[in-house]
């Protein structure tokens, strides 16, 4: 069945529960027939104010990641998105995006690769 909103595509957006960017930026810039659905990836506000503290942090969000990859998933996205740059960077471009993605379910893009080509299973969406 047709999705009535998301007719063009559905997008799952996940981002950490600290981040107050991602969805407003998400929700400026979709344009008709496209929905966003999020999933919030936990973690506690803490300042990265070291490295250590950095790494920390990274430790926390990589473990609750695939918490927020089931939960957004049964929207049955049409494509997946990391809103998160400090772990799609670290380990690389496709270093901490959940197997789920990487698998082919969805295609998945991570800020780290946005300026990658898109994945071949990806589209540009026509007016």
């Amino acid at each position: 069945m047709r999705d009535m909103l998301g007719w063009r595509r559905k997008s799952g957006v996940m981002g950490p529960s600290t981040n107050t960017i991602v969805q407003p930026d998400f929700d400026a810039l979709r344009p008709v027939g496209v929905t966003n659905h999020y999933s919030r990836i936990y973690t506690r506000n803490a300042d990265a104010v070291s490295d250590e503290s950095f790494r920390a942090g990274i430790e926390v969000i990589g473990g609750n990641v695939l918490d927020a990859v089931r939960s957004v998933m049964t929207c049955a996205p049409d494509y997946l998105v990391m809103g998160i740059p400090a772990v799609t960077f670290f380990g690389g471009a496709w270093g901490r995006m959940p197997s789920a993605a990487r698998s082919g379910r969805s295609p998945a893009s991570a800020s780290a690769s946005a300026a990658m080509p898109a994945p071949p299973r990806c589209t540009p969406m026509a007016g």
